[in-house]
């Protein structure tokens, strides 16, 4: 088998999703547990993303190693010219919000051609994962 494409991966992503979305908010009510004979409220959450580096990014919506215009970094501004830079100080980091406004106007883009022009400049593409709202990527 092969590994899946990017559109593929947010199709599996979705009704986890939208399972784990329920679960943190308002949270499940368990009828009953051994502790609580009455049930309780219990809220769920999935926060890291365990896999090798190429499946993290292409979860996450970040580009892979080697496109998108040359970024390399999934946490800062730099790109391929920038590779030789050890000066951490220099780097511009980029914020969750940053990360979610760009994956929103992929999602968004009303072409796949714009979609493409997004993806290229920033290296960021729509992740269901972004749905979380306790989830950062970053």
């Amino acid at each position: 088998p092969q590994e899946p494409l990017y559109d593929q991966l947010n199709h599996v992503l979705h009704p986890l999703v939208d399972n784990l979305v329920r679960s943190w908010s308002p949270g499940l009510r368990l009828a009953c547990t051994a502790v609580n004979t009455f049930g309780c409220l219990v809220w769920c959450a999935v926060i890291p993303l365990v896999c090798d580096l190429l499946a993290a990014r292409k979860t996450a919506g970040f580009a892979g190693l080697g496109t998108s215009g040359g970024k390399f970094c999934s946490f800062c501004l730099q790109d391929g010219t920038d590779i030789g830079n050890t000066d951490i100080s220099s780097w511009r980091c980029c914020t969750w919000q940053e990360h979610l406004t760009i994956a929103m106007m992929w999602r968004d883009a009303e072409s796949e051609g714009a979609c493409n022009k997004i993806y290229t400049q920033f290296g960021v593409r729509w992740s269901e994962l972004l749905r979380l709202p306790y989830w950062n990527p970053i």
